[in-house]
């Protein structure tokens, strides 16, 4: 992947069908995308910068023709675009990462296993640019939807002072202690 510059001064955009909008502007162009690791293993919350240059197009979400919402309304789902792409520099060397992009700006989400390749490959080759569509918005919407329950139960925890500091081997954690059963609501 190249980035690309309308004119100097305006946002850089991906150069490749899907047409990505990148977070930043100015006369530099961006080397990193900001991605989400979407692994067990690496996954602790935490993000990860993929450089741009390592990226290689296979594919676009675009959501097509607008589609009936409520009553009569028709969703053109413009807003949300999505690129697939081959990240020949990750964990595994046939990694993916899934460009999300809309008004909020550029997300990532980086898939490094053994199957990613072959897995998004297919979806790829096979599937309609609206069905890819389909499911990056999916994927994403979970993933921020699993990140918020997430964020939910531990500020309950802080807030109910179940959050202990602890020390093992000269390291730091954080433990928490589980909640007490309302019995009263069980029976």
């Amino acid at each position: 992947m190249h980035p690309t510059q309308f004119r100097l001064g305006h946002y850089w955009k991906t150069n490749d069908p899907a047409d990505l909008t990148f977070n930043e502007a100015g006369t530099k162009p961006p080397n990193a995308i900001r991605c989400f690791n979407m692994q067990d293993f690496l996954n602790h919350g935490e993000c990860r910068d993929v450089l741009v240059e390592t990226l290689e197009f296979l594919g676009s979400g675009t959501f097509g023709e607008a589609r009936p919402s409520v009553a009569s309304t028709r969703w053109t789902g413009d807003s949300h675009r999505y690129g697939i792409y081959r990240n020949r520099a990750g964990v595994y060397k046939n990694g993916v990462i899934v460009v999300e992009c809309h008004g909020g700006g550029m997300f990532g989400y980086a898939f490094d296993n053994l199957v990613a390749g072959e897995t998004w490959e297919y979806v790829a080759r096979n599937l309609s640019p609206e069905t890819i569509w389909n499911l990056c918005y999916q994927i994403a919407g979970a993933y921020r939807t699993a990140r918020d329950a997430e964020k939910r139960l531990l500020s309950l925890a802080f807030l109910e002072g179940r959050m202990k500091k602890r020390r093992k081997n000269n390291k730091v954690y954080v433990e928490i202690v589980a909640a007490e059963r309302n019995r009263d609501a069980a029976a």
